[in-house]
């Protein structure tokens, strides 16, 4: 193969990869951190910014600071809620840099991006990332598949919002041009798995289930073993059919019983 089709093949893989990737920020309160971090995505060939309840991201000092990026934030898609900017999404990453006692899959910045590639060829994926001054509330990383922290020599001071996205978004950069051989995931969106998780709350509510917590935990454990697994379509389905069984012998069970009473 010639150097001229190295390179192009090389760049097709960045195209393909590219398009999948949306950085989403959550309640940015720095319009200038805004537009900086539109001007990190869109240095490393991405395009996608995803904007929930920011601050003006159109504003003179955002526009500035995107410095020839004002594309970048002139497309951005703006939600009221998390849920809302990730539910097409099939792999969201939650972005801290505190630690939590949710133990979901951990990856370091470069190790996530050889993680996503492979899926970034088929799926829409998203990383996440919280408040310039609080990061992201353990609500929100609750409805991640998977974190990711930047390793530092210390964690005060810690890197601000525009410098975490763009470490992020170099590290997608490299790995985009390594041909990465790997079985393609029919994976299921995030829309899917939250119908999921509702089913099985549905039918374990049935027999009087009672977490020894909370739900939301019981729902935590479950979304980070299905994040752990990367759950495809069809391994959905087999869960709901799963619970359909389960709630189809609950029914008969019921009928027997007020038959018998009659």
């Amino acid at each position: 193969m010639s150097r001229k089709e190295s390179d192009n093949t090389k760049s097709t893989l960045l195209r393909i990869n590219r398009e999948q990737v949306y950085f989403v920020l959550v309640e940015p309160q720095t319009p200038g951190n805004i537009g900086a971090a539109a001007r990190a995505i869109k240095t490393m060939g991405f395009r996608h910014l995803v904007l929930v309840n920011p601050a003006d991201h159109l504003s003179e000092e955002a526009l500035w600071m995107a410095h020839a990026s004002t594309d970048i934030l002139k497309h951005a898609e703006v939600f009221n809620s998390l849920e809302e900017a990730i539910h097409d999404k099939y792999f969201v990453v939650g972005t801290t840099q505190r630690e939590r006692g949710f133990h979901l899959p951990y990856f370091t910045p470069k190790e996530l991006a050889q993680k996503i590639i492979p899926i970034t060829r088929d799926y829409p994926v998203a990383i996440v990332f919280g408040r310039e001054k609080t990061g992201l509330t353990n609500e929100e990383l609750a409805h991640c598949d998977a974190i990711s922290t930047i390793p530092a020599h210390t964690r005060h001071p810690s890197l601000n919002l525009a410098q975490a996205v763009m470490v992020y978004s170099y590290e997608l950069f490299q790995a985009a041009y390594e041909d990465v051989k790997t079985y393609r995931w029919k994976l299921a969106s995030h829309g899917e798995l939250e119908a999921l998780y509702q089913h099985m709350r549905r039918s374990l509510e049935k027999v009087h289930f009672e977490p020894i917590d909370s739900w939301e935990n019981f729902q935590v454990r479950f979304s980070r073993l299905m994040g752990r697994a990367q759950a495809e379509k069809r391994d959905v389905r087999v869960w709901h059919k799963i619970f359909d069984s389960f709630e189809e012998y609950i029914a008969q069970l019921e009928k027997k019983l007020s038959d018998n009473s009659e």
